[in-house]
């Protein structure tokens, strides 16, 4: 399920930008648009028109360099790019200069006079498709391995977070929404995935209800999330579904199919997204975000039916579904939301224990029962904004999520500090 040539496979056609003359353009257009297996997606006739089409990275560049006025800005521009890139140089161009473009990294083919793409379609497939192959297997380490070393202030490894509980109306898309924008706050690219039907998140966050999901199901690549996402401040967010018809249909969806959450993961990843918080629905839905996540929020209330229902959502993911996810036990974290209003910490944590049969997880974080948390969202303020209360409540679970420091524990024997973070032991 989760082979990135699987994938590959049964992924979108190759992505192609085509820069040069108008003329030459056309010719190129012709000779690809026959190909079933490319998509010209943007074409390009001038170099400033070309840089705002190459942050799209596409999987192919084909470019007349005659539309630069010397090979400096054309080295720079290639030297930026990340796909397989294939050069028509002027028929003045020296060795010389043929052999600076055909260094660079990104570059497949130097040619001058004409390129024959029909003649050479074969090779921009199988480069295309290579480095993709290359870009879901970076991916998926990123997802999927655990880190070694602390760097940079980012967090160590991608943190997938799956915001879930079996029961409705606990405040997962308020944890959800605020969480992810915490994260965007202390500078990690961050996306936060609508999952409901009909969603919150455009209601709440002062969003419109399209683009959605379906936009991105409809064409599931990297420049149709794009297309797709709307910003709360630095943070990216993709609002979930506007019906229950359009949910139920993403429900059969297979996992390895292109328009899956788990493939949504997989393209956000390498995208260059730090942090992805899936706001996972009470639904069966709620399988393809634990499918795709490596950590798990739990958010509970402080009460008898909490209790039971967050225990029975904690068997589900570490009994019933043990194997079909990578979520590691130290990757469940608990929030206990809206608390002070009926059982004590202590209290629910016993009753949760004895209910499963052995030690539960800790509570990380207790989100207080604040009443401002419900006006700022009828005002479509997110509440770690406007209430004190709730952002200290909240800071517990980012720091635990988003700082490599979240987890330190006391030193060891031997006077070195010893830090538990992602599951992995790490002594410093």
């Amino acid at each position: 399920m989760w082979n990135a040539n699987n994938l590959v496979q049964s992924a979108e056609a190759v992505t192609v930008l085509l820069a040069g003359s108008i003329p030459r353009l056309q010719a190129w257009y012709t000779a690809l648009a026959a190909d079933a297996r490319f998509r010209v997606a943007m074409q390009a006739s001038d170099p400033q028109d070309l840089r705002s089409k190459l942050v799209t990275n596409p999987d192919v560049l084909v470019l007349d360099a005659g539309i630069y006025p010397g090979p400096q800005p054309l080295l720079d521009d290639l030297t930026r790019y990340h796909g397989a890139a294939y050069v028509l140089l002027p028929m003045e161009a020296s060795r010389e200069a043929m052999d600076s473009v055909a260094q660079i990294p990104c570059v497949k083919g130097v040619y001058k006079g004409e390129i024959n793409l029909v003649a050479i379609a074969g090779e921009m497939y199988a480069a295309a498709t290579a480095q993709r192959t290359s870009r879901l297997n970076a991916g998926m380490e990123a997802l999927w391995n655990r880190p070694q070393s602390m760097g940079g202030g980012q967090p160590l490894g991608l943190r997938v977070v799956a915001v879930w509980n079996q029961a409705g109306g606990v405040g997962k898309t308020t944890i959800a929404s605020n969480l992810a924008y915490e994260a965007a706050r202390r500078g990690l690219p961050a996306l936060l995935v609508g999952m409901g039907a009909p969603d919150d998140l455009p209601l709440i966050l002062g969003l419109k209800p399209e683009p959605n999901l379906n936009h991105w199901r409809a064409n599931p690549t990297a420049e149709g999330l794009k297309l797709a996402l709307q910003k709360v401040d630095t943070l990216d967010v993709l609002a979930g579904f506007p019906d229950v018809l359009s949910e139920a249909r993403a429900i059969t969806t297979p996992l390895d199919a292109p328009e899956s959450l788990p493939k949504l993961v997989l393209t956000a990843a390498y995208m260059g997204y730090a942090v992805i918080v899936l706001d996972a629905p009470p639904t069966a839905l709620a399988s393809a975000a634990l499918a795709a996540a490596n950590t798990l929020v739990l958010v509970a209330r402080p009460s008898l039916e909490g209790v039971m229902r967050t225990v029975e959502a904690y068997r589900t993911v570490v009994e019933r579904l043990a194997g079909e996810h990578h979520i590691p036990a130290s990757g469940v974290y608990v929030v206990l939301n809206r608390a002070g209003g009926r059982m004590a910490l202590d209290e629910w944590h016993k009753a949760a224990s004895a209910l499963l049969g052995r030690p539960f997880p800790p509570v990380v974080a207790q989100i207080p029962d604040e009443p401002r948390v419900g006006e700022a969202q009828d005002s479509r303020r997110l509440p770690v904004n406007v209430s004190d209360a709730f952002a200290r409540g909240l800071k517990p679970l980012a720091d635990a999520l988003f700082s490599p420091q979240g987890a330190q524990a006391p030193q060891n024997s031997n006077g070195k500090k010893a830090f538990e973070i992602f599951g992995v032991r790490v002594k410093v």
